[in-house]
């Protein structure tokens, strides 16, 4: 069995807290199912790089462990580095989640006469399976509407802890507008958030700029 994208994700959205941070891959729908679902909420970072989104929630939760970390990648992107999923089993950081969204296919970027080439995990290859041989405490695969929801409760009710959760899902997607920002708008709202809602100061002018400013009449 296997999920609707589109639905399954609303529920995701309805359950993640409000401090959260999100990392997203931003490679087709998947960003545009979750950007009309929360609003486009500053929170969530849409990254454009393929098998870099686990990777940087990593980072994330070891700098910030005090808050929640939701990571959303593609089945296809987590295939393309799986040494993230080594880095996710060595630190375990206790306040990330990993959601993958399955499909078996390159739905986004790998069509061909035939349809959409097909991802590993659409023949034997197992990620959670995978997480779990790298060390990752909590794994799990979800093909139904009740596994789902105890993989919810699990990761936001109150057990917490260090997860990958591999989520089968039915190729094909909502009819949602196409988002209209890029990387670097998405970067710049995503850092502004983290700033104002951690209440310190992350970006930095230049050192140019900096000396420019402190005696503009020295150039």
């Amino acid at each position: 069995m296997a999920l609707d994208r589109y639905e399954w994700l609303g529920r995701l959205a309805a359950r993640v807290p409000d401090d959260a941070l999100v990392m997203s891959t931003y490679i087709g729908a998947v960003s545009f199912e979750w950007a009309d679902l929360t609003d486009e909420h500053p929170r969530t970072a849409h990254l454009g790089q393929m098998g870099d989104v686990i990777g940087m929630a990593v980072g994330l939760a070891l700098a910030l462990p005090h808050r929640l970390i939701v990571a959303l990648d593609g089945d296809g992107s987590v295939l393309m580095e799986l040494g993230q999923l080594v880095a996710m089993g060595q630190t375990r950081p206790e306040n990330l989640v990993v959601w993958v969204v399955d499909n078996g296919c390159y739905e986004s970027i790998g069509w061909n006469t035939d349809g959409p080439r097909p991802t590993a995990t659409a023949a034997s290859a197992d990620l959670a399976a995978m997480a779990a041989a790298s060390g990752v405490p909590h794994t799990a695969t979800v093909e139904t509407d009740t596994e789902l929801d105890a993989q919810l409760d699990a990761a936001f009710g109150g057990e917490g802890g260090c997860r990958f959760v591999c989520v089968r899902t039915t190729p094909g997607h909502a009819k949602v507008a196409p988002r209209q920002t890029d990387g670097f708008e998405d970067k710049y709202r995503f850092v502004r958030h983290v700033e104002r809602t951690e209440g310190r100061s992350i970006l930095h002018l230049a050192e140019q700029d900096r000396q420019l400013m402190a005696d503009p009449d020295s150039h």
